[in-house]
């Protein structure tokens, strides 16, 4: 009988979701801050007791590092997704194109997660940052290697530092998350808009995404190499 209460309670407490508990995290940390977040107010807003959240996380640290990775994760995974179902004959302008336009989904999609990890990062503890130090180091990396493959391939301006032209340019879609309105304009013409603004500014002059072309794609037909 004991062990069947037993089981009862472990089920009861598996049914409070992790991301329940995060939510609660990331509404407590939007309205308080970092520093004026506490455990037992995360824990009155998830519903549960103070002792209960100790289930899910055993600090407010271990919990702040939660909530970013949700959100650089989200970012990161949803961007090169996006760019593994590239065909080879993609151009690198093309490549651009869909990378910024899945970054804005990405922060967006992530929402309070990735406003808190823009707007508190300078109250998260050290050892937090840099636990995610690598993940979002290799995300950057990402970018400044497709820039530069870009810049190789002549279809960005060879005139443009390209660390500096990634900085500038994620800091332009970061920037989103400040001004993003839901019943405005959609995310897709949003990005349409982003790219018409960087094709006129780094890509080289006379050359648009939808006319680079590689040797293969010349051989196909059109309609087989556009992206949808």
């Amino acid at each position: 009988m004991a062990r069947n209460k037993s089981v009862k309670r472990k089920q009861s407490k598996a049914d409070i979701s992790r991301d329940k508990v995060l939510a609660a995290a990331v509404r407590v940390f939007s309205e308080k801050g970092y520093a004026g977040a506490t455990m037992r107010e995360v824990a009155r807003v998830a519903g549960l007791s103070a002792g209960s959240l100790y289930y899910y996380f055993s600090s407010k640290e271990l919990m702040m590092e939660a909530v970013i990775n949700v959100s650089i994760n989200n970012v990161s995974k949803t961007v090169l997704n996006a760019i593994a179902v590239q065909p080879p004959s993609a151009s690198y302008a093309e490549k651009i194109k869909v990378a910024i336009k899945a970054h804005l989904r990405g922060i967006l999609s992530s929402g309070a997660n990735a406003v808190i990890s823009r707007y508190l990062w300078v109250q998260i503890p050290d050892d937090v940052k840099q636990k995610h130090f690598i993940a979002q180091s290799a995300y950057e990396e990402f970018w400044l290697n497709l820039l530069a493959a870009a810049q190789n391939a002549g279809e960005i301006r060879a005139d443009l530092d390209a660390r500096l032209t990634r900085t500038i340019l994620l800091s332009a879609i970061n920037s989103a998350l400040d001004w993003y309105r839901p019943d405005g304009k959609s995310v897709d013409e949003i990005a349409d808009i982003f790219f018409k603004i960087v094709e006129g500014g780094i890509l080289t002059p006379g050359l648009a995404a939808d006319d680079i072309s590689s040797p293969q794609d010349r051989l196909r037909d059109d309609d087989s190499v556009i992206i949808k």
